[in-house]
């Protein structure tokens, strides 16, 4: 939110003091950043008029050498006449205009410096209003009143001396989401009094409201107050200079005289306005209501949109003419032509602005303001503010009688208090008259108690909707106080720390594992969207045939921040294919991340069910000196697998083997897979004879929107059966002190056969004497028909009890070659 200096010091009785406050920016936004309120800019608009004065032209002569250029002698208030050649035309002896003296840079980092023109000496520019910035096109220099002071600094004389500030305001200060609301916060920092909040209004007698409209509030529930006057006799047209110079000083543009009043009013105190035109209303109704399912609307911008009967809406005899505190509609706005104005303030909840802006995407500051929540109390003021300038400033006749339907008024908060809460939470002693004052800063009221386990009752103001329990006015006074206050102290260590959540070790022990082995963790958002859930899984039947356990029922959110987060994910992969599109579009070409997250899903009696997951994905071959050997991608990540699957004692690799601990890791491959896998280039894990999760290369189609071509494996494995081996022992074993023996065998297969079915009859036959076994080499053509290939394997044979002896191992090795070609249909090569 940006603010204005100059209009937040108008709210203060002693304008010495927050003037001198006013005047040291830098101090006074960390007083505001310490209270919680972060300044993220400082913008002195003054500094932009240095060297820039109102001058007074004494004589106007022709230029001796050109004959479109005029020599001035200018009075710019330093006691001697500068001379100052213009190419204008629009001005004459004893204008008053603005003179940008040498040292003066304007817009567009324009610098002013002594200079001469066609041999003449020119110390200094007459300025036009685009050449100092105030508008986009000008016809000549600017030509001030003839009562401008000569020698004034222009910023001073224009209003434009202000210092402009914006401020991160968190969503529960709805409070300061204006001027007075800044104001109001900075008296009770600064211990600064304000001024009364009074509007002069004068009304005419014979002229009413409510037999012009017919107004009724219809849901109660969702606009607690709706109050409305009739202005008669409007003329739209621009808005007069102070009103277009306040509302410029917050960075907002001046559209007519009435829409800009509701802006000044919505800036000045946070209550925002709508102004109906009073002669479209169809019928002479309105009517606050919910909206008709399927009913069109169509915005002051022309989009239209499509409801469903869950916005709140303001309704004429036919049709809606605004969504409640979001947008105002095509028909019923304010145009050149509208001569009588119906004029809202009202109060509307928090939930049902929010619930509409965010489903149809409208972000006005109307919507922000209510989505935070505004004060009930602010609506009548507001409203004859309004009106009074609608009066003043557009010539409109006010009706003397207005609408103030309002449902049954809840009572104020009343919190119970005790200063030993107080000082406990803090961490130092605070004193009873302190918290009281502090508390009447506030806005607050502060009662006494006749309950001797309560101090005091603090009532809390309306504007003050965050206040809702002991801790907040705890809180509230920490901050007012200062936190520097709060003193630096070691905590007791009187007990015995607790111990670590297994849930927690687990994680980290990942993490650790997983940045060891070269990849970078990611953190993505917990909700994705349903279309982006199909695009990838389709319905997950492909993973739930292959056994793999994916949710069958997703869990939307009633109010999401926007349809692409409307869905809790179901899976780590897409956050990780995003992560994946976006550096491979800004040039990484190869990156290794992980992520370890959690899914959601329904279950079957409507509870919701939370699991925690491991995923990774790869892609690109790192390139350099040492990264020339090109490993197919899908191997080095299953390689990262079981070199992972060893940390935990599930099985990993030792020398060039795969030693299985307590269990064994086996791929087998997918018969259906999901649309984001890639055919034949996926399949299941499994460990220990249970499904842990899947590997596979990503399907082109899903790498398609950045056009690449390099490869991309993703896994994703389910952190339960991690967790199995925390609770297992680390199981250790004398080595053989006899030595190992290799041994080499080739295969005939066919082409779709799986080398891991040969493994498996291997390890079967050979029992505890087989230490290692893995692939050396696949060979194809040659003498082998086109449908087999070859395959050899190298073991790694090792008895305990003494060493292996010829006889011993040809027998062995017979017993692995009739087993395979009985049981898989091969072929010693």
């Amino acid at each position: 939110m940006i603010v204005s200096f100059n209009w937040i010091s108008e709210f203060f009785e002693d304008q010495n003091a927050i003037k001198d406050w006013l005047s040291k920016p830098q101090e006074l936004a960390e007083v505001l950043t310490s209270a919680g309120l972060e300044v993220e800019s400082i913008e002195d608009l003054a500094k932009n008029f240095e060297h820039v004065v109102v001058g007074h032209i004494i004589e106007k002569g022709q230029h001796p050498d050109a004959d479109r250029l005029t020599l001035c002698q200018v009075d710019v208030g330093q006691g001697e006449l500068k001379q100052i050649v213009c190419g204008a035309k629009n001005h004459n002896k004893g204008d008053k205009v603005v003179v940008a003296l040498p040292g003066a840079v304007l817009p567009g980092d324009f610098k002013i410096k002594l200079s001469k023109i066609r041999g003449v000496e020119s110390s200094g520019m007459l300025a036009s209003e685009s050449e100092l910035g105030l508008s986009k096109e000008s016809e000549g220099i600017l030509i001030l009143p003839g009562e401008a002071p000569v020698g004034e600094p222009f910023a001073s004389y224009s209003g434009l001396n202000d210092v402009r500030m914006e401020l991160s305001v968190t969503p529960n200060r709805a409070d300061v989401l204006s001027h007075y609301g800044l104001a109001r916060e900075l008296s009770g920092l600064l211990n600064l009094k304000l001024k009364n909040l009074e509007v002069s209004l004068k009304t005419e007698s014979s002229l009413s409201v409510k037999s012009k409209v017919d107004l009724k509030v219809e849901a109660p529930d969702l606009c607690p107050r709706y109050m409305a006057r009739y202005i008669s006799g409007v003329k739209v047209g621009p808005s007069p200079k102070w009103l277009q110079q306040k509302l410029e000083s917050v960075g907002m543009n001046s559209i007519n005289n009435v829409v800009d009043i509701t802006n000044f009013v919505m800036m000045e105190l946070g209550q925002p306005l709508h102004a109906f035109d009073a002669d479209q209303l169809a019928e002479n109704k309105v009517r606050v209501a919910r909206s008709l399912s399927g009913e069109k609307f169509v915005t002051l911008d022309g989009t239209e949109l499509t409801l469903t009967g869950e916005e709140l809406t303001i309704r004429d005899g036919k049709a809606p003419s605004c969504l409640a505190g979001v947008v105002g509609g095509k028909c019923s706005g304010v145009s050149d032509n509208t001569q009588n104005i119906f004029l809202e303030a009202a109060h509307f909840t928090m939930e049902t602005v929010r619930k509409t802006s965010r489903k149809f995407g409208l972000q006005t500051d109307s919507a922000y303001r209510f989505s935070r929540g505004t004060d009930i109390s602010m609506v009548p003021r507001a409203l004859d503010l309004a009106s009074s300038l609608l009066a003043s400033e557009c010539g409109g006749k006010v009706s003397d009688d207005f609408y103030d339907l309002m449902a049954e008024q809840k009572k104020a908060v009343e919190i119970p208090v005790r200063f030993s809460y107080v000082s406990d939470r803090l961490g130092y002693d605070v004193q009873g008259e302190e918290f009281v004052d502090f508390m009447t800063r506030l806005g607050c009221e502060v009662k006494k108690s006749s309950d001797p386990q309560v101090d005091v009752f603090v009532v809390v103001p309306s504007h003050r909707v965050d206040l809702e329990q002991e801790v907040d006015l705890v809180e509230e006074f920490g901050r007012l106080k200062g936190y520097d206050q709060i003193p630096e102290v070691l905590p007791a260590m009187d007990c015995e720390p607790m111990a670590h959540d297994v849930k927690w070790i687990l994680e980290d022990s990942i993490l650790e594992a997983m940045t060891s082995l070269g990849y970078l963790q990611t953190v993505n958002y917990g909700f994705t969207s349903s279309e982006t859930l199909k695009n990838l899984f389709g319905e997950g039947s492909q993973l739930r045939s292959q056994k793999v356990n994916y949710p069958e029922a997703q869990v939307r959110l009633k109010n999401p921040l926007s349809e692409e987060l409307s869905t809790m994910r179901t899976s780590l992969v897409p956050g990780l294919v995003e992560n994946l599109l976006f550096n491979f579009r800004h040039g990484n070409k190869a990156g290794r991340i992980f992520e370890v997250g959690s899914r959601f899903s329904k279950k079957a009696d409507g509870g919701y069910l939370e699991e925690s997951l491991l995923s990774f994905l790869a892609w690109g071959t790192p390139e350099g000196l040492w990264s020339r050997e090109k490993t197919p991608l899908f191997f080095e990540v299953k390689s990262t697998l079981e070199r992972l699957f060893q940390r935990f004692h599930m099985g990993g690799p030792k020398g060039f083997l795969l030693e299985p601990l307590f269990g064994s890791l086996e791929l087998r491959k997918m018969e259906e897979v999901p649309p984001f896998l890639h055919p034949g280039q996926s399949a299941s894990l499994f460990c220990e004879g249970k499904i842990i999760g899947y590997i596979g290369s990503l399907h082109p189609d899903v790498k398609a929107p950045v056009k690449m071509k390099e490869d991309a494996v993703v896994v994703e494995l389910e952190l339960a059966a991690f967790s199995r081996s925390l609770q297992r022992k680390t199981q250790t074993k004398t080595p053989s002190k006899y030595p190992s023996v290799e041994r080499d065998l080739a295969f005939i297969m066919a082409k779709k056969q799986s080398a891991q079915d040969l493994i498996q009859v291997i390890k079967k036959v050979a029992g505890s004497t087989l230490q290692g076994v893995q692939v050396m080499d696949v060979f194809e053509g040659g003498d082998l028909d086109k449908d087999q290939k070859s395959v050899s394997f190298r073991m790694v044979l090792q008895e305990e009890s003494g060493t292996l002896q010829e006889d011993q191992l040809m027998n062995l090795q017979k017993q692995i070659i009739s087993t395979a070609e009985k049981k898989l249909g091969v072929k010693l090569r």
